[in-house]
């Protein structure tokens, strides 16, 4: 009897550790970012929408990487500001 479920046993151990395994912790929607050494999973930027998350005005883009809404202004990781390049997507 245990000869049986020995297969069972291993196949359903590997299911689980494939799904154990997902590369991407982060829920659609969010991508995972590396930042002073922290890893976090910040919300998708989407145009025209601005939310705030729990790390505050920031927000991913695909093509700039993080960006900060400030005063109405969004500026990159080096401080630039971006607003205008963002308003060209709509």
């Amino acid at each position: 009897m245990k000869k049986k479920n020995l297969p069972l046993t291993l196949l359903t151990i590997f299911i689980l550790s494939i799904y154990a395994c997902d590369s991407d912790p982060c829920n659609e929607g969010y991508t995972q970012v590396n930042d002073n050494g922290a890893t976090f999973c910040l919300p998708d930027y989407v145009a025209g929408i601005e939310n705030p998350s729990e790390y505050g005005n920031m927000l991913y883009h695909s093509e700039y990487g993080i960006i900060t809404l400030n005063n109405g202004k969004w500026t990159n990781e080096m401080g630039e500001n971006i607003t205008d390049l963002l308003k060209v997507e709509y």
